[in-house]
């Protein structure tokens, strides 16, 4: 048996959902159960669904029994309402690890990312606080550490926005990212808890080819055949915001901070040919904006 926490989110749900595919027996640990909106098409695909909460510590052993392997994409990121980064990305995400320890589980796969990220940050703290508690627990780990989601970071919710013609550029611009395709990070966790007895702790993974964030908006001028009108966010103003004592602002600047630094993974090629995963470009994410302009 699997158990997915997180599946209600992006990730989460399409692991849960390829897992079942694969014809595998898969438990979703869901806050409300069955009554979540999201529930549906997991149970539509055969998935089980267990009533649990990360903030209810009492609510996990059950949701670990029998459960063989967990895969956790579980965050409270982005909106981190009710204090979430604590409760639900450190403390509850922690007591997962104890419930799952104690109950025998024998794998346990965890999205975290980018090791290069250091910026300190609620989110930060959650994260590596969780990656050693695995490392210390007598689970074999696989830290699941990808390089900023293009998905996210090439999209209107953080300004980049070329089907309109503008893009939000932080920082120079020229410092060259890892951009990673989402759909990219459920195909490594897909393989991973398909061959759970890899020796890889940390899974470093990036896209084909580090791009910067102006090469990026080039590939859509190109892909679009129009320019792009660029908002610029200094670094100092990042840096101002980083100093914010609200955890959520604190965690966006230094998530934004590590973004216009760069973040580049080397290998990532051969890391995706060792798990049978075909990486997604940022030429690919265009096309479909492409078709839609009718460029």
């Amino acid at each position: 048996m699997d158990l997915v926490v997180g599946a209600t989110g992006l990730v989460g749900q399409q692991i849960a959902l390829g897992l079942r595919r694969q014809g595998r027996k898969v438990r979703a640990l869901v806050r409300g159960g069955t009554r979540h909106e999201k529930g549906a098409s997991l149970m539509a695909a055969g998935v089980e669904i267990f009533d649990a909460d990360l903030t209810k510590p009492e609510t996990l052993p059950g949701a670990c029994t029998v459960v063989e392997t967990i895969l956790c994409t579980a965050t409270s990121m982005p909106h981190g309402k009710d204090d979430g980064l604590r409760c639900v990305d450190h403390d509850g995400t922690l007591a997962l690890i104890d419930s799952a320890e104690r109950s025998g589980v024998q794998n346990f796969v965890y999205a975290s990312y980018s090791g290069n990220i250091r910026e300190d940050s609620p989110l930060e703290t959650a994260k590596r606080d969780c990656e050693k508690r695995l490392l210390a627990s007598r689970m074999r780990a696989t830290i699941l550490r990808p390089s900023y989601f293009m998905e996210m970071w090439l999209s209107p919710a953080l300004g980049f926005d070329p089907a309109n013609s503008r893009a939000r550029i932080y920082g120079s611009g020229d410092a060259k990212v890892s951009y990673i395709s989402f759909h990219d990070v459920v195909a490594f966790a897909l393989a991973v808890a398909a061959n759970p007895s890899h020796p890889s702790a940390f899974l470093e993974m990036g896209g084909p080819e580090p791009q910067s964030q102006l090469d990026a908006v080039g590939i859509f001028e190109r892909a679009l055949g129009k320019k792009t009108e660029l908002e610029r966010v200094p670094l100092a103003a990042l840096e101002e915001q980083h100093r914010s004592a609200d955890p959520l602002q604190k965690t966006f600047a230094a998530l934004m901070i590590g973004y216009a630094k760069g973040d580049t993974i080397p290998g990532s090629l051969e890391t995706a040919r060792q798990y049978g995963v075909t990486l997604h470009s940022i030429s690919d994410y265009a096309a479909p904006f492409r078709k839609a302009a009718g460029a």
